[in-house]
């Protein structure tokens, strides 16, 4: 008897689990999910028109030292904009190097998410969490059919090879039908690791990409980890966009003692090329380091010269050239970062707070 009971149980989970696959198996072929092409929609936070979500075009290999080339394979404050029905979306997309680090999560590395603009502002969705080298992950699983702008943020400290936009085979989709974040001019965005968007937990929160949807309109991340350091060949990367504004923000990798030599040639370099186009100096955070004295020092001597470097370009004549204090840009209570130098989520928003209205103020 016992037998028979254990045995019938048996038979009745195979049954059920029989039966919800095979219901699953029929929505599915009733309304299965269509993949489309992430490159048939609009491509922001870029300077160039290759079809991939590179930061570079090819021509560049050869002028920019080779681990700033490397960091401009990383996607960094690219996204794709886009506009659908789906009550289904899953993105599928294959990472360039399948790269990871110890103090940053791979979210942020590799992964993307996803906003949609609904109530008269941007809000967050959902993360497309990683598994390796290619991923796949259903982002958004509703059941109403009602258009919408999506907004597609991809991986900061990896490239993305190959992406694709996945919705049911029976809904629409297509380049967005509203102007956000597409139209108006470009913020090109010159700096370093923390630029770059570390060690934001999501694409989304890193300070460009929050300054972004606060400022509806795109930013050009040209944050490079460890190579932010002011140079001439990215700056004539940076002069081919007409751009609304170009913020230099190199300090934290560049040394005390070229900070002034290098600023003065790349903005005399940007005045040049676009002479209408303001520049913002922005200085070095303050590390949290707080028991290292020469950690906490050297910000502080960067940042003389990069005030020297402000004081003597609006001598010489230079217009519309600004200058942001970087005091409490992460907070006053030391909780800002990951590492004591790398923003966390925190340190990302209190980032964008910060210059969000130098910003604002500028571009009026």
């Amino acid at each position: 008897m016992e037998f028979n009971k254990a045995l019938f149980r048996v038979l009745i989970s195979i049954s059920t689990l029989f039966s919800l696959n095979v219901s699953g198996q029929t929505k599915e072929s009733d309304n299965p999910v269509k993949y489309y092409d992430g490159q048939s929609f609009t491509i922001i936070g870029k300077f160039h028109s290759e079809k991939n979500y590179r930061r570079f075009p090819a021509e560049y290999q050869d002028s920019l030292r080779k681990e700033v080339w490397s960091l401009g394979q990383n996607s960094a404050g690219i996204s794709i904009r886009f506009n659908t029905n789906s009550p289904v979306i899953m993105v599928k997309w294959i990472s360039i190097n399948n790269y990871s680090m110890d103090h940053m999560a791979s979210t942020g590395v590799k992964g993307v998410d996803l906003y949609a603009y609904l109530n008269g502002t941007w809000q967050y969705i959902s993360t497309g969490r990683v598994k390796g080298k290619e991923n796949e992950y259903t982002m958004v699983q509703t059941g109403d059919k009602v258009y919408r702008e999506y907004l597609l943020n991809l991986s900061l400290y990896d490239g993305i090879d190959s992406l694709s936009i996945g919705v049911n085979s029976d809904a629409e989709i297509g380049p967005p039908k509203e102007n956000y974040l597409v139209t108006k001019k470009p913020v090109v965005y010159y700096g370093t690791s923390i630029a770059q968007g570390g060690c934001a937990s999501r694409p989304g929160l890193a300070f460009t990409n929050i300054l972004s949807r606060k400022l509806d309109r795109p930013f050009i991340n040209m944050g490079f980890s460890g190579n932010g350091n002011c140079e001439l060949s990215v700056g004539q990367a940076m002069c081919e966009t007409d751009a609304v504004l170009y913020v230099l923000d190199c300090n934290p990798n560049t040394k005390a003692e070229e900070v002034y030599e290098r600023t003065i040639k790349l903005v005399t370099l940007l005045k040049e090329k676009r002479p209408e186009t303001p520049v913002l100096l922005v200085e070095s955070i303050y590390f949290e380091n707080i028991l290292s004295g020469d950690v906490t020092k050297e910000p502080v001597r960067k940042n003389a010269e990069l005030l020297r470097v402000y004081k003597s370009l609006r001598e010489s004549g230079i217009d519309k050239l600004y200058y942001k204090e970087s005091d409490g840009m992460i907070g006053t209570d030391h909780e800002g970062t990951v590492d004591g130098i790398h923003p966390n989520d925190i340190g990302m928003l209190r980032m964008a707070e910060s210059l969000e209205p130098v910003i604002r103020k500028i571009i009026k």
